[in-house]
């Protein structure tokens, strides 16, 4: 299956939401979320081919990349 590059990264980011969602639930004592550039850039990149390499692998040519 190949998804579009602007649907992987539309998915990509709404699975880091839910990522720092609990990651912000386990420790609501936080009270700021920073995060360098550069380990912002290497989270999304790898959270990206994680996901793009998980759907080539489970996901069946015909089926489509769909938003929720």
């Amino acid at each position: 299956m190949s998804a579009s590059t602007s649907n992987l990264r539309e998915l990509t980011d709404g699975a880091l939401d839910a990522f720092w969602e609990v990651v912000v639930q386990r420790f609501p004592e936080a009270t700021t979320g920073d995060l360098s550039v550069h380990r912002t850039h290497c989270l999304q990149a790898a959270a990206q081919a994680a996901i793009e390499e998980w759907i080539f692998n489970n996901v069946p040519d015909n089926v489509s990349l769909r938003r929720s």
